[in-house]
């Protein structure tokens, strides 16, 4: 079942964060990775990044290519829940694609996705833009595995 918006305020989420269907997550980093990445049977690693700076107003001009983008908000998923982060259709209807994992139960921190520019115009973006929106799902009963990962409590 999905979390309805108004349920999610107790959670800790204010009501300028609440979207149609779950929380808005925004635009807050721009990275472009400078190498592999290797994912091994036992271990990982994530390649070095480099900062794409927006301009003075605030915005970034992205060409063609993929890009890591963090998102402004620090989440906390419930530990009977799970939460899935959707693009905004006017991301997609601008020729932009953002790819996203499963939300584990128990997760908490800011997250990160990939954005994938297509339109071979590029995208202009600005920090603090609504790019997602993170909906939540309530589990049947709560994870008997909560996150505790690599990622738990990202800032």
């Amino acid at each position: 079942m999905i979390i309805p918006p108004q349920q999610l305020v107790k959670y800790g989420y204010n009501v300028s964060q609440l979207d149609c269907s779950g929380i808005k997550l925004t635009l807050a980093e721009v990275y472009k990775p400078l190498g592999p990445g290797t994912i091994d049977l036992d271990s990982k690693s994530i390649p070095n990044y480099e900062t794409i700076q927006a301009d003075d107003k605030g915005y970034y001009r992205l060409g063609l290519g993929s890009y890591i983008i963090r998102y402004g908000e620090y989440v906390k998923i419930p530990e009977d829940a799970i939460a899935l982060a959707i693009p905004r259709s006017t991301l997609i209807r601008s020729g932009a694609m953002l790819f996203t994992a499963v939300w584990d139960p128990g997760y908490e921190g800011r997250g990160f996705g990939l954005l994938i520019v297509y339109n071979p115009h590029g995208l202009i973006i600005r920090r603090g833009a609504q790019v997602a929106q993170l909906v939540f799902i309530r589990m049947s009963e709560p994870s008997m595995l909560k996150y505790r990962g690599t990622y738990y409590k990202e800032r």
